[in-house]
C-alpha cells in the first residue's frame, strides 16, 4: 500500500465509479470496458489497498479476451489481461512461457508507429510479464535482446530511435534490468540530467517544454531503476499534484483535460516511486511495472 496522498478516498471512488456492469472497466463511464482501463483501475486499486473481493463480473469479462484457441489480439490486450487476472489472485492454466517466449524478439529496426510512444514498448511489457509470470529467459535470448536494446544508445546516453526519448530511455532501462543487466553501465544518468525540468520535474526530450505526466512518471522510472536521486523530485510530485482534479482522477498536464484511468495509475505509481526515491530505499519491482497499457 502507498502511503496517504492527497484525496485518496475521492481517487478510489473515481476509479470505482467507472467500474462497468458487465464488469472490467471504462474511463468515460459508458459500458464499453476496454483491458487497458480495467489493468490500470485494478492496479491503482491495489497501490491504494482497494482491490474489489471476487468481482466475478470483472474476471469472467477478463477472460473473455481469451478465444477458443487462445490468442489474444495483441500484446498489450494480453498484457493487461495477465497482470489484471493476477491482481484479482488468478494465474492462468496455460504455460505462459509458450507464447511469450516466441514474441520476445529485437525492436524492429525502423522509426516507431506515430501512436506509439516507444520503441520498446512492447517487449518491455513482455519481460515485464516474465518478472511477474516468473517466465525464465534462455540466456542466448538474453544476450540478444541487451544486444540489440544497446544498438539504441546515443552518445547522451539516452536511448530511443531515432533520438533519445525518456519514455524509450525509461522502457530501455527497464528491460536491460530485468534481463541482469548492470545498468549502471548505461551512464544514463547523464541524459536523465539533460531532461530535468525546474518546472514539471521531467520533459519529453532535452529542451522541449512543457512536460507532460507521461514524461514524469518515464523520468521518476527511469531514476528508480537506476537508483539516482535527482534534484526535481519535489517539482514532480508537486506537477503531479496538480493534475489532480476535484473528482478524484488524474489528467495529463497541469493545462487542464479530462481525467483518465491511465493518467491516473500513472500518477499514483509515480508518487509511490518519489516516495522511494525519497527515503533512499528504491523497490526493485518497480521495475517492471508499465508505463502504459491500452488495447
Amino acid at each position: 500500500m502507498m502511503p496517504m496522498i492527497q484525496g485518496q478516498d475521492t481517487t478510489i471512488e473515481y476509479i470505482r465509479e467507472r467500474r462497468c456492469s458487465s464488469g472490467g472497466y471504462c474511463f468515460y463511464r459508458l459500458d464499453e470496458p476496454n483491458a487497458g482501463d480495467t489493468f490500470h483501475a485494478l492496479a491503482s486499486l491495489a497501490m491504494l489497498d482497494a482491490l474489489p473481493d471476487n468481482d466475478i463480473a470483472t474476471r469472467e469479462y477478463l477472460h473473455s479476451f481469451q478465444n477458443s484457441e487462445k490468442h489474444f489480439s495483441n500484446v498489450n490486450v494480453r498484457y493487461a489481461v495477465a497482470r489484471s487476472l493476477l491482481l484479482l489472485g488468478e494465474k492462468s492454466d496455460e504455460d505462459p512461457a509458450s507464447w511469450i517466449l516466441p514474441l520476445l524478439t529485437p525492436p524492429p529496426r525502423s522509426i516507431r508507429p506515430v501512436e506509439s510512444s516507444s520503441l520498446f514498448e512492447h517487449l518491455y511489457l513482455l519481460t515485464s510479464l516474465c518478472t511477474h509470470l516468473g517466465v525464465g529467459i534462455p540466456s542466448e535470448k538474453k544476450a540478444e535482446i541487451i544486444t540489440a536494446v544497446l544498438h539504441y544508445q546515443h552518445t547522451d546516453t539516452g536511448f530511443g530511435h531515432p533520438v533519445s526519448t525518456i519514455i524509450e530511455t525509461a522502457d530501455a532501462l527497464a528491460i536491460l534490468a530485468s534481463l541482469g543487466y548492470p545498468v549502471s553501465l548505461t551512464g544514463s544518468t547523464e541524459f536523465l540530467k539533460q531532461c530535468e525540468d525546474p518546472a514539471s520535474g521531467f520533459l519529453a526530450v532535452p529542451g522541449s517544454k512543457p512536460g507532460y505526466l507521461e514524461h514524469i512518471h518515464a523520468g521518476v522510472h527511469a531514476c528508480s531503476v537506476l537508483g539516482y536521486h535527482p534534484d526535481v523530485l519535489d517539482q514532480c510530485r508537486e506537477f503531479i499534484l496538480s493534475c489532480h482534479l476535484g473528482n478524484g482522477g488524474y489528467v495529463r498536464s497541469i493545462f487542464g483535460g479530462s481525467a483518465t484511468l491511465e493518467n491516473t495509475y500513472l500518477a499514483l505509481h509515480a508518487l509511490a516511486m518519489i516516495k522511494d526515491l525519497s527515503t533512499d530505499s528504491p523497490r526493485r519491482s518497480d521495475i517492471v511495472n508499465p508505463l502504459r497499457c491500452c488495447d
